[in-house]
């Protein structure tokens, strides 16, 4: 079996412009999460979202106004976006400083993990927010996971998609040091499930996440380069 990261990686390279033109329109439930996101957090706040591809929620954000790093592993997507402060990363070791952003969009891209990698992300996501940190998750919701070839988008190459429920995910955020405080479900030719979550602030997080902070990578600064 091919590696599920790398070669979902070369398929939305390959798919990156009709990607694009496919999904140039922000959907009004997906506005409205980003009202919620809005309503939690001062303007200028740091969000970090994490598997942006063509960077159209990076444009939304940064209306409201945030600063908004734009982060996905698939360089063409990147390349499609033509936008300042985007950088090519894997969410499994994130580029940005411990606690250095104020949230993290996360929008129909952990689904692209295997369900292994999930639990090591979350606590990624942990350490790159800062305490009382604003996360933004949206997933497919369902049972398995596996290659599926992505003819919606012309193409016969496979992309790994992973399903979630609820209440699994749900313990997976809180051994993070996640609280959910809002969810709801979306209807389209998948069953998304959104979530809202905050992290525990400092005083108040396990010693699992003081250590994964503790010991996390401090690598580049909190505001990359273009690529």
């Amino acid at each position: 079996m091919s590696e599920p990261i790398a070669e979902t990686q070369g398929t939305y390279d390959l798919i990156a412009a009709q990607f694009a033109r496919r999904n140039a329109t922000v959907q009004q439930h997906v506005i409205n999460h980003a009202d919620t996101l809005t309503s939690s957090l001062p303007a200028g706040s740091l969000v970090a979202d994490v598997g942006c591809g063509p960077g159209q929620m990076v444009r939304l954000l940064r209306q409201r106004p945030f600063r908004v790093i734009g982060l996905d592993l698939s360089i063409g997507q990147l390349r499609t976006s033509e936008l300042p402060a985007v950088v090519q990363a894997d969410m499994r070791n994130l580029p940005l400083r411990t606690g250095s952003v104020d949230a993290v969009w996360c929008q129909a891209a952990l689904l692209h993990l295997p369900r292994a990698a999930v639990p090591g992300v979350l606590d990624e996501f942990a350490r790159a927010l800062r305490p009382g940190g604003e996360l933004y998750l949206s997933i497919a919701e369902g049972d398995g996971e596996g290659f599926e070839v992505a003819s919606n988008y012309g193409s016969q190459r496979p992309r790994w998609f992973t399903y979630h429920r609820e209440p699994e995910l749900t313990t997976l955020l809180a051994n993070a040091g996640f609280t959910v405080y809002l969810t709801s479900r979306n209807q389209a030719h998948r069953d998304w499930l959104s979530i809202h979550a905050r992290l525990a602030d400092a005083d108040r997080q396990s010693p699992r996440c003081n250590r994964i902070a503790a010991g996390g990578p401090r690598v580049a600064c909190g505001w990359p380069t273009t690529t």
